[in-house]
């Protein structure tokens, strides 16, 4: 690997327990998840993982209806992470952890950022 390069691996829904596990035993820590909206209804989720400043990725592409299996069992700390992308963009996520049911955060609307913006009301738009 290149000096600063940091690889994306494509991965399928099934694999992601595998693939993060692999992560745990090879000494890697949970960066963060990222999700991205890439269509009306399906999202890209964006696993980033660190070991001695060499940051590797895993990545999922799901519809927002797809049940995503948490990773807290392997990293307990990502708890924070799946309840945002549950919280903020409707992806429903299996076994987390500690699940604040859509309440870690105060919204005006239910899931900001799966929503479209030329959609959402005036007053969601003032603040």
């Amino acid at each position: 690997m290149a000096e600063g390069e940091q690889p994306v691996k494509a991965v399928k829904l099934k694999e992601l327990l595998g693939e993060a596990e692999a992560y745990k035993e090879k000494g890697y820590r949970l960066v963060h998840i990222c999700c991205t909206k890439l269509a009306e209804n399906s999202f890209e989720l964006t696993y980033a993982f660190d070991k001695d400043y060499k940051l590797e990725n895993l990545r999922i592409t799901a519809a927002r209806e797809t049940e995503i299996p948490s990773v807290t069992r392997i990293f307990p700390g990502a708890f924070l992470y799946e309840n945002e992308i549950m919280e903020f963009f409707g992806v429903a996520i299996k076994g987390v952890s500690v699940d604040f049911k859509g309440h870690l955060y105060k919204k005006k609307v239910e899931h900001p950022f799966a929503v479209d913006t030329d959609k959402v009301d005036e007053s969601c738009k003032k603040g």
